[in-house]
């Protein structure tokens, strides 16, 4: 029966894949998959678990069809109920609200002033219903390669609009009568803010990941150190924290004579209260099921197994709402679980308590590491061991410290104040060592985006080891971890070894940011990194986290790709939006060699980024008119700057280059001017691809340019509605009139040109 069950759960989920993923992928799986247990079960049962994937198919089908707007996208006025938890951030109030036919919309209000801030934190409540005037967007969706896809996000959440609100009318506002649930909600917003009010900033954060589940308040970079070591579950409340909380209200239950059968009615009344008090999070609705379930068992004295119940929670919950099975939370949770009770056998062999939790820790990063390659690029290898550390004191001394200095802390503030001291410096050494490991060389590792055949190959050498290594076959164990380790390798390095090569305009909004990668590693290029004008604000305004074209964009399309360095950074001038990452880009990825164009050495002496390059052992050099270099098949001629220019944007380098079987030129920000000097400079040049100067701005990009270079396609790289209006009508007309194929990342995203060796490739763009 175990093994059935395990069985209908992956055939669970290739119902619900198949709804949405079907295609040859999903063809050579199903087909190894039940290649398999044809030859391992009995022709009945595998016809039960063909109609389990029916089954779940038609649910994915049916909720699908469910998830539909009744909206339009052209209403303006609504009256909106906050149904969940609101956040205020800095200027901007944000959070997911129902509106007219319970239809849910993602809401952003900015914020006018630091009084209606503080009036709306005071005031603001799950229920408030109120008239509200604004604009309904379409989400944005997936801009980049292999980047986040918020429209697909929210989707799966039935939102379909983004209700950018120019006015609440809080005066107006009518508070509904709480639901038993938005009454438990309250009560955690409650806690929340209790916390971060009496709690120091160092430790409010992570007392209220561990207590009520909200990681948003955790500073930034010391939540990116715990995601990149392979720790922040720690932060996610689960099996750990429910095992733990559960354990010790039974316990307590028992001591004062409270009998076993009515303590398990006490928690099955409790569990569902403790899912909504601690946010509901795919990794809190195992935990707290399978709690439930083994209260309900207990209360009537019936047991099946561990692998049975989580089996059982799975296929229920994904039967719910198929949407569960591409939560991220949702993947690692069941995966890390189902590795940990598949692996019993492993752990009652083994006798030493430290041994056992290394064994533990290797096993469930084992298991993550498909999920984490595929959504994320990368993973740690000492995370391993931080696990080994980090769990005892998580789980034994921080998750019930903080329960104990919260109670106390409502009874009797002085001596939750001396305890108070202790917990928060005990965060902070603890953060202190994620931060100071997550700095060491090779802490994390970037693979790069698998393609499906090598990742279909790492689950298949996953579940072999862990099959093997259940059996207690030590040769078998140790050559398939050989296996899976030079597999591993061979991804690192898959793109040195790739024949193909690529142009990559990346979307990284108002501003230029162009990838350029040889076939075989011959060379990685960067021509500028995109990035954003600053303004000095008042402090009420700033933000957790401001959004950085380096950091959000460039950097994880590096991983993607599995980029560890860049052989040149091409800085065509020195305007923000040409070179505002650079510090980002300069900091997470090595940098052989910084190019500047010649005159413009002062400007750039001072920059931080070219102060960290010095350090880190890169070159920074100067180009004029007339360098040129030669890498393979692929050239690259400096066209500008040719002398000292009061305008930045008219000493632009220009990069003729011919690659892919095609002749390129990037501009920069290069303007009329120029142009007209460098027609005049080489009256022959023709190219087929142009990277339109200026994104798209009238003040380049002329007629007698236009003609001069005859391109077959012109690439603009601007932000969506930016505030300069570019590319410009006028522009558009001239290419337009010239017969110019245009790429736009406003409206394409991300622009792509792949291409064999030196042979002729192919466009393709992010968005449709």
């Amino acid at each position: 029966m175990t093994k059935q069950l395990i069985f209908a759960a992956v055939s669970a989920t290739f119902g619900v894949t198949a709804f949405t993923y079907f295609g040859w992928e999903w063809l050579v799986c199903a087909f190894l998959y039940y290649g398999f247990l044809y030859f391992r079960i009995p022709n009945k049962i595998l016809a039960l678990h063909l109609f389990v994937l029916l089954l779940f198919f038609l649910s994915a089908t049916i909720s699908e069809k469910n998830n539909r707007t009744e909206l339009s996208g052209m209403e303006t006025n609504f009256t909106i109920t906050f149904t969940d938890s609101i956040d205020i951030d800095g200027d901007m109030m944000k959070g997911f609200v129902t509106a007219e036919h319970n239809e849910k919309l993602q809401l952003r209000y900015k914020i006018s002033s630091e009084s209606e801030k503080i009036d709306l934190q005071k005031h603001m409540k799950i229920a408030l219903s109120c008239p509200v005037a604004g604009v309904l967007e379409v989400p944005s969706g997936m801009r980049n390669f292999n980047s986040f896809d918020y429209q697909l996000y929210l989707k799966r959440q039935g939102i379909h609009w983004v209700l950018k609100a120019d006015s609440i009318e809080f005066a107006k506002c009518i508070l509904k009568k709480h639901t038993a649930k938005q009454a438990i909600q309250d009560f955690r917003n409650k806690g929340i803010s209790y916390v971060n009010e009496h709690f120091p900033k160092e430790s409010s954060g992570y007392v209220n990941a561990l207590l009520f589940g909200e990681q948003k308040l955790i500073d930034e970079e010391e939540l990116k150190d715990y995601q990149r070591l392979g720790i922040v579950h720690l932060l996610a409340i689960s099996g750990l924290h429910v095992s733990f909380l559960t354990g010790m209200i039974f316990y307590l239950g028992i001591r004062v004579g409270i009998t076993r059968e009515k303590m398990s009615l006490v928690m099955l009344l409790f569990l569902p209260i403790y899912i909504i008090l601690s946010g509901a999070s795919p990794s809190v609705l195992r935990a707290c099921f399978m709690a439930m379930l083994f209260f309900l068992l207990s209360f009537i004295k019936k047991h099946i197994s561990a692998s049975e119940t989580i089996s059982s929670i799975y296929l229920l919950l994904l039967l719910y709402d198929p949407n569960h099975l591409y939560n991220i939370g949702f993947q690692l949770s069941f995966s890390v679980a189902f590795s940990i009770i598949m692996s019993l056998r492993i752990f009652g062999r083994i006798q030493n308590q430290l041994v056992l939790l290394l064994v533990t820790s290797l096993l469930c990063q084992l298991a993550a590491i498909p999920i984490l390659l595929f959504h994320f690029f990368e993973f740690s290898l000492i995370g391993v061991l931080l696990n080994v550390m980090f769990i005892p004191i998580y789980s034994v001394v921080l998750l019930p410290f903080s329960i104990l200095v919260l109670l106390i802390h409502l009874l009797t503030n002085p001596f939750g104040e001396f305890l108070l001291f202790f917990l928060n410096e005990s965060f902070v050494l603890c953060n202190a060592i994620a931060g100071f490991t997550a700095d060491l060389p090779f802490a994390y590792i970037s693979f790069g985006k698998p393609a499906f055949p090598i990742l279909l190959l790492i689950i298949i050498l996953i579940l072999a080891l862990f099959a093997v290594w259940d059996l207690d076959n030590h040769r078998k164990t140790k050559i398939l971890f050989l296996v899976l380790t030079l597999l591993l390798l061979l991804q690192y390095n898959i793109q040195k070894l790739s024949p193909y090569g690529e142009v990559t305009f990346i979307d990284i909004g108002q501003g230029d940011s162009i990838f350029i990668k040889l076939p075989f590693n011959k060379g990685n290029y960067l021509i500028d990194t995109g990035g954003s004008i600053s303004f000095e604000q008042e402090a009420w305004k700033d933000r957790r986290k401001t959004y950085s074209t380096g950091e959000d964009t460039v950097i994880p399309f590096f991983k993607s790709k599995g980029i560890h360095t860049l052989d040149l950074l091409i800085l065509t001038h020195p305007d923000a939006d040409h070179i505002g990452s650079a510090d980002d880009v300069v900091e997470n990825i090595h940098v052989k060699k910084i190019v500047i164009g010649g005159g413009s050495e002062e400007i750039y002496k001072n920059k931080k980024f070219i102060q960290t390059a010095l350090m880190s052992g890169s070159e920074v050099t100067s180009v004029k008119r007339g360098d040129h270099w030669s890498v393979g098949e692929a050239a690259f001629y400096v066209l500008n700057p040719y002398r000292d220019e009061e305008d930045v944007n008219e000493s632009s380098i220009v990069l003729y280059a011919e690659m892919g079987g095609l002749s390129w030129l990037f501009t920069g920000d290069f303007g009329e001017q120029g142009e007209q000097v460098l027609i005049q400079e080489y009256p022959g040049l023709a190219v087929d691809i142009l990277k339109a100067g200026h994104h798209g701005s009238k003040t380049s990009s002329s007629v007698t340019f236009i003609e001069s270079l005859k391109p077959k396609i012109a690439v603009i790289s601007a932000g969506v509605n930016n505030r300069y209006g570019h590319p410009h009508q006028q522009v558009l007309d001239i290419l337009s009139t010239a017969g110019i194929s245009v790429y736009r990342t406003d409206l394409h995203g991300a622009i792509s040109y792949q291409y064999y060796q030196k042979r002729n490739g192919t466009f393709s763009t992010a968005l449709p």
